[in-house]
């Protein structure tokens, strides 16, 4: 599989605090990734790890510190203006919000056919809203609607035909099912299954919802204040994650068999702030398997296809005993 977009060393920083006293902080700190043609590529996290961060500046919509980004072989960070809407084309963005995301002033038609208008492209606007509308499985009737008038579902549909307008190569999806019923979630998630298959489309999709991974991600990131804590394909990472984090996370996910047994990692509930990063590992101050080790030599994350940051990774023996948690 061919490489469509190439992130490497990335890092992004902003300054906050008091107007006499700011402070630099990395929201994203130096993380590597590759996404394949056809592929989709997901980043798992808390709320505040920085996965909207690194897609902003991965798409362009956020100026990165450091690193390089690489789209179909062409180096795009730096780029703006004139040079960076062919990319804009070529690489779609699907906002958080389904309904803030949508202007309030414009129809449904007029949102979904405003990319050509942008982009100048040349299209009948009436086919192409009946086009998009149907490949999202909205009927041509929904075209003169406002958003206020939609459901989330619907609104989501929305999006995600405005992203697929103009034939993109790359769709970076931000929550996509965020704030929808669990049965809306499905028909989304086998929507733009279907919409890959049939375009060709890479996807790096955001999530917390780790169902979200395990249906529709062929490889997944773990992100942990700003970095890469494991990374691989995500079915070997469900079946036996290398990192604590990891199995912290995967073992509080929702289970729809209330028989089935869990043993669930309790964790601390907050954690550090970027602005004040552990020494060492970074998750040693949560972790229950920490040593002294952890407190002061930051792990690498060393493998191939699959790596994990951690002094010792779960399944690999030589881990010390867990502590009880503080919870």
């Amino acid at each position: 599989m061919s490489v469509l977009l190439e992130v490497r060393g990335l890092e992004v920083a902003f300054r906050a605090g008091p107007p006499l006293a700011r402070r630099r902080f990395k929201a994203v700190a130096g993380v590597d990734f590759d996404v394949g043609r056809g592929e989709t590529f997901a980043l798992v996290g808390e709320s505040g790890s920085g996965k909207t961060t690194l897609a902003r500046a991965v798409n362009g919509l956020q100026p990165i510190s450091a690193g390089s980004v690489a789209f179909d072989g062409l180096r795009i960070d730096g780029l703006g203006g004139a040079a960076m809407k062919p990319v804009r084309r070529a690489m779609s963005m699907m906002f958080q919000d389904p309904v803030g995301s949508l202007s309030p002033r414009m129809t449904v038609g007029d949102l979904v056919t405003e990319p050509f208008r942008i982009h100048r492209v040349d299209a009948d606007p009436e086919a192409e809203t009946a086009r998009l509308l149907s490949l999202v499985g909205l009927d041509a009737a929904f075209a003169d609607r406002f958003p206020h008038q939609l459901s989330g579902g619907q609104a989501r549909r929305v999006g995600v035909a405005r992203a697929i307008a103009l034939n993109p190569r790359l769709i970076i999806a931000d929550e996509p099912t965020a704030g929808l019923d669990v049965s809306v979630q499905g028909e989304v998630l086998n929507l733009l299954n279907e919409l890959r298959e049939r375009m060709g489309l890479a996807m790096v999709i955001i999530t917390h919802n780790l169902h979200v991974i395990r249906h529709v991600a062929d490889r997944m990131a773990v992100m942990y204040l700003g970095r890469f804590v494991e990374t691989g394909p995500s079915a070997e990472i469900f079946a036996a994650p290398a990192h604590p984090y990891t199995a912290a996370l995967l073992s509080a996910n929702p289970e729809p068999d209330p028989d089935r047994a869990r043993d669930r990692i309790s964790l601390p509930a907050e954690a550090p702030s970027p602005m004040a990063r552990p020494d060492g590992c970074e998750f040693h101050t949560r972790c229950p398997w920490a040593a002294a080790k952890c407190g002061t030599e930051a792990p690498a994350a060393v493998g191939g296809d699959r790596r994990a940051a951690c002094h010792f990774p779960l399944g690999a023996g030589a881990r010390p005993p867990a502590k009880e948690s503080t919870i």
